[in-house]
């Protein structure tokens, strides 16, 4: 009775057998995984990763802090703001449009640059030409400071402005300036 049962299982497992890649009559070819025995250079360490790490792409960090990555750059902002103080002191725009973009000093400094130029104004060079700005040079003293020079030009003349920026609560603000 043992050996009917020993050739049924033999005949079963038989015929359900799954064919190996190296059996000539296969037809499904699948890839074994190597594995290099007794002798393995590359093994599985307890917590499941291997002991060799694997290869990874080279990356490059710049040397900016979490802090400077959040600052955004301040020369294009340097720029408009500076265009912006020409306009308001030859009064093509509105003081009050520079009010959240500098301390009570700086506003203050800008009033008075605007008063002493239109006291000194006359009515046919005004419109004539319109000051603008022709260079910016910027010198970032420290990721939350800046140092700002332009040179302002105007018909044939040229004058220099200076700004002093610093990064205070999301924003660019301009805490000194000078007139040239």
């Amino acid at each position: 009775m043992t050996d009917r049962v020993a050739t049924v299982r033999s005949l079963a497992t038989q015929r359900h057998r799954v064919p190996r890649p190296t059996d000539p009559g296969s037809r499904t070819q699948k890839r074994q995984r190597y594995v290099q025995g007794s002798l393995a250079l590359v093994y599985p360490l307890p917590n499941g990763l291997t002991a060799e790490p694997a290869l990874t792409t080279l990356t490059v960090v710049k040397s900016r802090s979490s802090i400077e990555t959040l600052i955004p750059d301040p020369e294009s902002w340097a720029a408009r703001f500076l265009q912006a103080v020409v306009e308001v002191v030859s009064s093509d725009r509105p003081l009050s449009q520079l009010a959240r973009w500098t301390n009570s000093d700086v506003f203050d400094e800008i009033l008075r640059r605007q008063q002493l130029v239109a006291a000194h104004r006359n009515r046919a060079a005004a419109r004539s030409t319109r000051a603008q700005v022709a260079t910016v040079h910027i010198c970032q003293v420290s990721p939350e400071t800046a140092e700002v020079a332009a040179r302002v030009k105007a018909g044939q003349r040229s004058r220099a402005l200076a700004a002093k920026l610093e990064y205070d609560r999301d924003r660019w603000q301009c805490t000194a300036i000078v007139f040239g």
